[in-house]
């Protein structure tokens, strides 16, 4: 018996699966609270030089309770750029006069004019406490000339999830899913608790990579895990429900960010939350796939036995049948491994890795960018952020059924076009709550078009790069989301410059699917040619496939001219005539 037939009788789905759905699931909500807590603990706050920090307002008691403010309003000088969210400069004070003694009656400027001119802040920095009491920013003056270092250390977390897809893809392929799912769990649970006691920016990217790398590095052998165990009918729903999962770390994240306002807490928590996942995989089994590759048939036949009892299944005395496996073993060794290059051998094939890699990028640069951006919509951020991560639901469902109504490619289409019109649109929508819709109408649309790709890319690859397809697809959303910190950083010199970029990329890459086939309801390619003819142009065909094409055509033709002419009637009182001399030959 081949293992593909094997799983059906151990169960498509049952209580060892959803076991290992919910492990999936609570990984899912640790990772992305994990992912995202940077938006909180580098959240921008009002800062501004510190002047004369010794004195205060003691000797006037009208100015006692906004002493800051009064101070704020004298010592500092007008905002460099006048669509500054903040009324004073952030990084200049006025040059003092040396034995200059404050007085709020004596402001050195009148209507913003003075002789005097400013310098840099000469004592460091104050910053607003009113909604956050420290964050990276504050702790370690990340600000002024150091104020692109924030976003530089997400993209580094990003980075390691980069490497860590790479690393990890290839560990679970050596040493199993389980060994690597633990080495990256200590990865992840290490990188994610130093960070809190990190002492300087430095520090804390090093150890938010190591964090990046073990987060992704855990998850993606858990998923493999995950899809290998089920049956082909479930692995969309268990796909859509492992995303929904991590929608839910939003809500989590947010609601600890709303009461706890130090960063160090709020990571200690978060990262704190990484040790219970080295749990549940005590009970977890190890591939059988992969033990099945490494010829361990004793083991995997243990295992699916074991999986069985758990869904209280019974089996047949005899699993594997050894013939079966060896053939499949020999035909792997005496066959050549595909590669990367096979995706770019053919014109087709290139083409349509090429945009299904660009289409991977647009989304994950734009989701991680509108989710990292909900601070700058004009309304409570903490709310804006729950509010992105509560639309991720419905999308999610949408799609799960949405590609069956519709289809992959129309789909993904239109819905990349109207989350990127939605981008450009909120441009020109003041702050405030109606911003606020326009981008979570833009967030739906990309969150639903990240679950509808998944699919649509494992469809549209034939079968020996079909895995290879989908990791160069993976890799370039890991790049995307490398980008999406220093695109929110162009936002420092035109604020509707992020959106412009994700607005305009989201719009192409919708127009770019449509040059891709569909794959709703085809057969999946199975081999490299089957794969090139799929949704090729006549551009790209050789004299003799047009010719051959055209044959088929002028056949087709002939055929619907010939039915066009028949008589129905004639025809069906003819058949009519046949089945009455059946019936009477029986007799």
């Amino acid at each position: 018996m081949k293992l593909e037939e094997i799983i059906p009788l151990v169960g498509n789905f049952g209580r060892y699966q959803f076991f290992v759905v919910l492990y999936t699931g609570l990984l899912g909500i640790v990772g992305c609270m994990v992912s995202f807590g940077h938006v909180f603990f580098a959240a921008e706050t009002d800062h501004w030089c510190q002047v004369l920090p010794a004195k205060n307002c003691s000797s006037w008691v009208e100015f006692q309770d906004n002493c800051t403010d009064v101070k704020k309003s004298i010592l500092l000088p007008p905002p460099e750029n006048e669509n500054s969210k903040y009324p004073h400069s952030n990084c200049e004070q006025w040059d003092l006069p040396p034995g200059y003694e404050f007085d709020p009656y004596e402001p050195l400027s009148k209507g913003g004019n003075s002789t005097h001119s400013t310098v840099p802040c000469q004592d460091g920095w104050e910053y607003d406490t009113s909604n956050y009491k420290t964050t990276i920013i504050s702790d370690f003056d990340l600000v002024c000339e150091k104020k692109s270092l924030p976003s530089l250390a997400q993209s580094i977390y990003f980075v390691g999830f980069l490497v860590g897809s790479f690393v990890c893809g290839s560990l679970s392929d050596w040493m199993g899913r389980k060994k690597t799912i633990f080495v990256a769990l200590l990865f992840y649970s290490i990188g994610s608790i130093v960070t809190t006691f990190s002492v300087n920016i430095y520090m804390y990217m090093a150890f938010r990579f190591m964090a990046g790398f073990g987060n992704i590095g855990s998850y993606i052998p858990l998923f493999v895990l995950v899809v290998e165990f089920v049956g082909k009918s479930w692995r969309t729903p268990v796909s859509m429900s492992a995303a929904i999962f991590f929608a839910f770390g939003y809500f989590f994240l947010a609601t600890a960010a709303m009461y706890v306002k130090e960063w160090r807490t709020l990571s200690l928590i978060t990262s704190l939350l990484t040790l219970p996942s080295f749990v549940p995989l005590i009970f977890m089994e190890e591939s059988v796939s992969w033990l099945v590759s490494k010829g361990r048939i004793e083991e995997a036949n243990a295992v699916i036995r074991r999986v069985a009892r758990i869904n209280g299944r019974t089996l047949p005395d005899d699993l594997f049948d050894k013939e079966d496996v060896k053939e499949e073993a020999e035909s792997k060794e005496s066959s050549v491994p595909p590669s990367v290059i096979d995706l770019f051998k053919t014109p087709n094939m290139a083409v349509k890795t090429i945009n299904m890699m660009f289409n991977w990028t647009v989304n994950s640069l734009i989701y991680y960018g509108l989710s990292q951006s909900t601070g700058d919509l004009g309304v409570d951020e903490y709310w804006a952020f729950f509010i992105s991560g509560a639309v991720e639901i419905p999308a999610l469902l949408y799609a799960t059924f949405a590609i069956e109504w519709f289809g992959r490619k129309w789909n993904t289409a239109i819905l990349e076009m109207i989350g990127g019109v939605a981008c450009l649109a909120t441009i020109f929508i003041p702050l405030g709550i109606w911003r606020t819709v326009v981008s979570m109408i833009g967030k739906f649309c990309i969150s639903a078009t990240y679950g509808i790709i998944y699919l649509y890319t494992t469809e549209l690859f034939p079968t020996p790069v079909r895995s290879i397809g989908l990791g160069m697809s993976s890799l370039s959303a890991r790049v995307g989301g490398i980008l999406s910190p220093i695109i929110l950083l162009l936002g420092d010199y035109l604020d509707s410059l992020p959106l412009i970029v994700f607005g305009c990329s989201a719009v192409l890459a919708g127009f770019l699917v449509l040059l891709l086939p569909e794959t709703k309801g085809k057969k999946l390619p199975q081999t490299l040619e089957e794969g090139e003819e799929i949704g090729k142009c006549r551009c790209m065909r050789s004299d003799a496939d047009k010719a051959a094409i055209d044959e088929v055509n002028e056949i087709d033709a002939d055929k619907e001219g010939a039915l066009a002419l028949s008589n129905p009637g004639f025809d069906s009182m003819e058949e009519e005539a046949r089945e009455l001399e059946e019936i009477k030959g029986k007799e």
